[in-house]
């Protein structure tokens, strides 16, 4: 997608067009063979992981608590101070298959929600082939109540390649009946490996409806249309339609909204689409498969190129879907329709000089970072240059990690970080 960016003479914010300036393929953490290694948490919405029924609003704020990747915690309704009466549980689709070694949740807190109030025992199991097949037992845990300056973690204790885990939560760290406090709980992280997935080609491209006013024209819906790793659509609810345009990063499309909130959307394999939207809310959105097609203007005509209308309003552009490969700065060639909106749209101004930025997440040193941005940022000016946009007019710059747009706290932040920005000489 495109989201201007304020310069120093106008202040206006919008949403255009998108794609995603990525790590390359399973390169979630770009660290640097240097630097000391940085996991990712594979239980995150921001790694393509996703609750697979949300039957009620406990459901909601398990899943909630244990994807958001934030480590805050939440307060389970209707879960008195004695615990759940009966286990709870939540299943859970990983976008490919993975093994796990470990499994951790963050510090309790001192003082007001977690200082006994936690549930008490976590059990993880896992399964490789259905959501409602067999599944192994990977690790069993007690949460202790007075640990405060450090994650707990637990080794697994069995291994297997899976791609759906049950989530069991039981007891509560210390039941009282006369403590006003409901059960909590934080933050569930998994750490391992995990293969890397591709989006198959097309694989957005569809029609989904996310429920309210049936299937037909003025049913709420999802329409999107996958070019490389650029997608770009409509949403349709309450009979407003308007646009949507993102990057496909890893196998996951992501969005940054207006207001600088990214959104994650994933096929699952139901063929529904899963989408979150992560920050304030972690809102949910389930599109099933099916229903009219909504009035769409990116999908019936070119569209306004979202690149060029940041330009003309002396904004600058960030653009995602520019990929690369692992620790490179090899362009990818899914990352041609994204790099093709960035060249029309300088070709229609020629003579307009940009700086073509690249910014990445904060995983790995700042040296590290600074140094791949620019090499990234050069790929994308020598790109354009052998397809005839005077060289004069485009300046490489690498920012790395120093101007992030969303947190670098959690998988989603991050790779809302990981972007191109094309800023005008205005």
């Amino acid at each position: 997608m495109t989201l201007l960016r304020p310069t120093a003479t106008t202040a206006t914010t919008a949403l255009f067009t998108a794609a995603f300036l990525s790590a390359g393929t399973g390169d979630l953490l770009a660290a640097a063979p240097q630097d000391a290694p940085v996991r990712a948490d594979l239980i995150d919405y921001g790694s393509g992981a996703f609750p697979l029924d949300v039957e009620d609003r406990l459901h909601a704020e398990i899943a909630r608590s244990v994807l958001d990747g934030i480590g805050g915690y939440v307060t389970l309704p209707g879960i008195e101070s004695e615990g759940p009466e009966t286990p709870l549980q939540l299943v859970v689709e990983l976008p490919a298959t993975t093994t796990f070694t470990s499994f951790a949740v963050p510090p309790m807190s001192r003082f007001g929600c977690c200082n006994g109030t936690h549930i008490r025992t976590v059990t993880v199991e896992g399964s490789a082939s259905a959501p409602d097949g067999e599944y192994e037992q990977l690790v069993r845990f007690d949460i202790e109540a007075e640990v405060y300056d450090a994650d707990q973690e637990f080794p697994a204790t069995a291994t297997p390649g899976v791609r759906w885990l049950r989530i069991t939560l039981e007891g509560r760290q210390v039941p009282d009946p006369d403590d006003y406090r409901r059960t909590t709980f934080t933050d569930l992280m998994g750490y391992g490996e995990q293969a890397p997935r591709e989006a198959e080609s097309g694989e957005f491209t569809g029609i989904f409806l996310t429920g309210g006013g049936g299937s037909g024209p003025g049913g709420n819906r999802i329409e999107l249309l996958q070019e490389g790793a650029l997608v770009r659509g409509c949403v349709q609810a309450g009979g407003a339609v308007r646009r949507i345009e993102g990057g496909i990063e890893n196998g996951i499309l992501k969005v940054l909204a207006g207001d600088g909130i990214p959104s994650l959307y994933l096929i699952d394999s139901r063929g529904r689409l899963l989408g979150v939207e992560v920050g304030r809310s972690y809102g949910r959105t389930v599109g099933e498969p099916g229903g009219d097609p909504t009035d769409c203007e990116p999908l019936t005509s070119e569209g306004e190129n979202g690149v060029g209308v940041a330009l003309d309003a002396c904004e600058s552009a960030v653009v995602y879907g520019v990929n690369f490969d692992v620790d490179s700065d090899v362009l990818r060639p899914d990352s041609d329709p994204a790099l093709e909106q960035i060249l029309a749209a300088l070709e229609a101004r020629p003579d307009l000089a940009v700086t073509i930025e690249g910014h990445t997440d904060s995983d790995a040193s700042d040296a590290y970072n600074l140094d791949l941005s620019q090499r990234r940022a050069a790929s994308v000016v020598a790109w354009l240059v052998e397809r005839g946009v005077d060289t004069g007019r485009l300046t490489p710059l690498g920012v790395g990690e120093s101007q992030p747009i969303a947190d670098n706290e959690t998988a989603a932040g991050k790779a809302a970080n990981r972007r191109v920005e094309v800023r005008p000489d205005c």
